[in-house]
Parts: structure tokens; sequence; C-alpha cells
């Protein structure tokens, strides 16, 4: 309908409307995909900030992927226990490589009992895939994606979330006067 109004100007008045495209001035939520002005600061559907992240959260969050030990240590900082965006790729870190470890002890234990070389080259592929995961989620965590794999992600999360409103409630705790 408003592209016939348009091009009844257009024709009518000899001269080009100057409407943006709405493709160009309009942006989509990478959390939920919902359309939004281009100028928006927060996604209307599910508040997912669109702002860019400060180089040094993107540097943590990325740094959380290395091993369990610096995903550990940035839950514990509290210069970090605010950040969202850290905090859930710290969680999911810990949670993959968890179960990377648990799944080596698994196959190290079965190893000494069966098919020592079936369990040998499911290692070496497990290790290839493992090697190809970090790279890949190192990378979107330093872009300042949001990268949730599929069991993982919900589960981190969520993690993150807790962990965060159980730091609004103490928070709000330590501010009460006392009775």
């Amino acid at each position: 309908m408003e592209f016939a109004k348009i091009a009844e100007r257009k024709v009518m008045g000899g001269e080009v409307p100057s409407l943006q495209n709405p493709a160009e001035s309009s942006l989509t939520c990478p959390h939920c995909g919902t359309v939004m002005p281009a100028n928006a600061a927060f996604c209307p559907a599910c508040g997912w900030s669109m702002r860019l992240l400060p180089s040094g959260d993107r540097a943590a969050a990325a740094l959380a992927y290395f091993t369990l030990i610096p995903a550990a240590v940035l839950l514990f900082l509290p210069a970090f226990r605010g950040h969202r965006f850290v905090r859930f790729h710290a969680w999911q870190s810990i949670l993959i490589w968890g179960v990377f470890f648990v799944l080596t002890v698994i196959a190290l234990l079965l190893s000494n009992v069966a098919a020592a070389m079936v369990f040998l080259l499911f290692g070496i592929l497990a290790s290839l895939a493992m090697l190809f995961l970090w790279i890949v989620l190192s990378i979107k965590a330093w872009q300042g994606e949001r990268f949730e794999l599929p069991w993982f992600g919900a589960w981190a999360e969520s993690l993150s979330s807790r962990g965060l409103a159980h730091d609004r409630r103490s928070v709000v705790n330590r501010t009460e006067p006392e009775a």
C-alpha cells in the first residue's frame, strides 16, 4: 500500500521521494530474531543489549575457553560478577571441558578392558573436534557473539543468570538498614 503511494507521488510530483529503505533502518536481534529500529539500545522482545561489548569483556570471554582454570577464575573474580556475557562463556567453557574430561576418563578406562584401537581413534577424533570447537568458540567470544552450543548453551545461560540473581539479592540485603 505504501509503495503505491510512493509511486503515485513520484509520477504526480515528478520527484523521487526521500524515504529510507526499511531494511537499512532496522536490525535483527541476534538472540531472538526480532526486527527493531537501527538506533535501539536493547531488543524490545528479550532485552538483549545491542551495543558493542567492551574489548575487556570480549577478551575475558575468549580467555575462558582455554581450559577449566581461567573459566573458574573468571567466575570468582569480583570484576566480572555482573558481566553476563563473560559469565555465560565461562560457564559454557566449564561445561564443555567437564564433559570432555569425563568422556576421556571413561574412554581410558574402557580401553584397558576392550578394543584399545577403537578408543584410540575415538580419542584422536574427539581431540580434533575439541580443538576445532575451542577455536570457533574463542573467535566467537572475541567478536562479541554469544554462541550457544546445543545442550550446553541453555544450561550455561541458566547458571550465569542464577549467579547474577544471587548477587543482586546479596547486594539488596547488604544495603538494607539493620533493625
